[in-house]
């Protein structure tokens, strides 16, 4: 009895573990939040749709298993069509629910405020980024072995110009669990709040060329003061004024 014990815990600790590496990562801005709660409703239906359909399962193959001294078969039911209207309109009201909850979540993600407290015009080229801040003038711009640093304030609105110089790109940063494709001749646009100072890795999550690997670049987080302080030095540097003619 102490080693089916034993054995139950150990697979009610592993299920655990499992339903836990599936929990989306906490996200640094409040448009990640909102996506993450929804990653997360699907994980718990999904989580307590198996434990159900498992549960019956598992107990009819114990209740209703062959013993010994059973020669016959059991009383065969043709069926129940109370029960299985009951099966069928269960999943359809859990879609329905969570086709809701993805257009509230996805209205809530794609609005755009009509005054932002920063635009950034964001570029991918074969093989790095372009980041141009139109209000001051600013830019970084990277090349292969050199990734560029994207910097932007905390609990502001970043309003994101997105667009490619040549091909597909793909603008990702994990920890905001969002991500925008970058199309030649298309500008995608978007708002981003980041509620997390720090610094982050960000990508190209589409294959673009045999530099692929090389589009990547950093996203640094800071207050508005320290924004302020940073766009007045980049102004001020040769360095800062030469980049606008790379890419």
């Amino acid at each position: 009895m102490h080693g089916q014990a034993r054995t139950i815990v150990r697979l009610v600790g592993l299920a655990t573990l499992l339903l836990l590496a599936g929990c989306a990562p906490q996200s640094v801005t409040e448009q990640g939040a909102a996506i993450g709660r929804l990653y997360n409703l699907f994980l718990a239906v999904a989580a307590v749709v198996w434990v159900t359909v498992t549960g019956v399962m598992v107990w009819s193959l114990v209740r209703y298993r062959r013993r010994r001294g059973d020669d016959q078969l059991p009383k065969q039911i043709h069926g129940n069509k109370y029960w299985e209207f009951t099966w069928t309109l269960i999943p359809l009201v859990i879609i329905a629910g969570l086709i809701v909850a993805t257009v509230r979540t996805q209205s809530t993600v794609l609005q755009q405020q009509p005054n932002p407290d920063l635009t950034v015009e964001v570029t991918g080229f074969q093989w790095s980024w372009r980041f141009t801040y139109p209000e001051s003038g600013a830019e970084v711009v990277g090349s292969s072995g050199h990734p560029p640093e994207l910097v932007v304030p905390a609990n502001r609105t970043v309003h994101v110009r997105l667009g490619s110089a040549d091909v597909i790109h793909n603008f990702y940063i994990p920890r905001t669990l969002f991500k925008r494709y970058a199309i030649p001749g298309t500008t995608n646009e978007f708002d981003l709040t980041f509620t997390e100072p720090g610094r982050y890795d960000g990508n190209c999550a589409q294959f673009c060329g045999f530099g692929h690997p090389d589009m990547v670049f950093s996203l640094r987080v800071v207050t508005a003061e320290e924004f302020t302080r940073w766009t007045a030095a980049r102004m001020r540097s040769p360095a800062g004024q030469a980049g606008r003619a790379g890419g």
